[in-house]
């Protein structure tokens, strides 16, 4: 009986902790799972500054990486009858990427214009962090 009551407490005691872990490890999958798909949109918005460059085929390799084929985090959901796809958050991320990135002009003391600007202005806004974990529902399991 004693063994029973020390037992008893022992799992009282920890699996709390083993719980508060879960959420740990729960919170930190999320967080690199936004902070991936935040850096696959900053990079699609850089290539669609200048497509053709050097830059631009050296940041596509990188995208790729981040991508659902490479170590993406998230789903692409598609009709499981037509294929047809039905949310994409990588896509819809770029979508919003690019958006909002023309609402910011970096114009410089010299006249000239910074497209990149609004890319980076976008990347570090707090809508566009709402925006990203308007998606975590897509996130893959672990």
């Amino acid at each position: 009986m004693k063994h029973l009551f020390r037992l008893l407490v022992f799992l009282f005691l920890a699996l709390p902790s083993v719980s508060a872990v879960s959420a740990d490890q729960l919170d930190s999958n999320i967080a690199v799972a936004r902070s991936s798909l935040k850096d696959f949109a900053l990079i699609s918005c850089l290539i669609a500054i200048d497509p053709g460059s050097s830059l631009a085929n050296d940041l596509a390799l990188s995208k790729r990486a981040f991508s659902f084929a490479g170590k993406g985090h998230y789903m692409i959901m598609q009709d499981e009858y037509t294929l047809e796809m039905t949310h994409d958050p990588y896509y819809e991320t770029v979508v919003l990427m690019l958006q909002e990135a023309q609402k910011f002009i970096g114009i410089m003391k010299s006249g000239e214009i910074s497209q990149s600007y609004g890319c980076f202005q976008v990347y570090h806004s707090q809508t566009f962090d709402a925006f990203i974990a308007t998606q975590d529902e897509y996130i893959l399991p672990n």
